[in-house]
């Protein structure tokens, strides 16, 4: 089982920021990450040990999905202060007055990514935050190439109309950063 907990220790940083950008709340992403590795334990004999990260994000974007349908269902929508639970600090020193910008912006892109419809948020996730190929992107959502290069510049075209309005916040600098 020493497979077995390398890769628990490689992936499951990955599978919690995927959860957490797609959900926006701590707690779900922690839920989330252990039944993803609780299912990845029950499959280890059967998953393809060369496309498991496709796999891994497959199964936690399915999970996510179906946390936003009972979500939806219970209209149970509570809004979370995400500027303290956001993952990994920035590193290094730095002043208040940037720290509470880097928050704000964090927030204000986060926020905007909770809008996006599925999978346009998914694929923005994965390719913007999680830094995936666009091959990787294809094995993880079972999705040809040109579909995601599509969605992806859909995706980026909706978070920019959503940052644009905050413009005058002065965060049109992030809207006009997203490419």
């Amino acid at each position: 089982m020493r497979g077995f907990d390398a890769m628990v220790d490689q992936c499951r940083h990955r599978i919690y920021s995927f959860a957490f950008y797609t959900l926006g709340s701590r707690e779900e992403a922690e839920d989330v990450t252990q039944e993803v590795l609780i299912r990845l334990w029950e499959n280890w004999d059967s998953v393809d040990k060369n496309r498991i990260m496709a796999w891994l994000i497959r199964v936690t974007r399915n999970r996510c999905l179906d946390l936003h349908r009972t979500r939806r269902k219970r209209h149970d929508l509570l809004e979370q202060n995400v500027i303290d639970q956001s993952p990994g600090a920035a590193a290094g020193p730095s002043d208040p007055e940037t720290d509470m910008r880097r928050a704000d912006i964090r927030l204000l892109v986060e926020n905007a990514l909770r809008t996006i419809d599925e999978p346009y948020r998914s694929i923005v996730i994965l390719r913007e935050i999680e830094d995936y190929t666009y091959a990787q992107i294809c094995a993880a959502l079972e999705m040809p190439l040109n579909t995601v290069k599509v969605y992806l510049h859909r995706g980026r075209r909706m978070l920019r109309e959503r940052l644009q309005p905050q413009e005058s916040g002065g965060s049109g600098a992030i809207a006009n950063g997203i490419a």
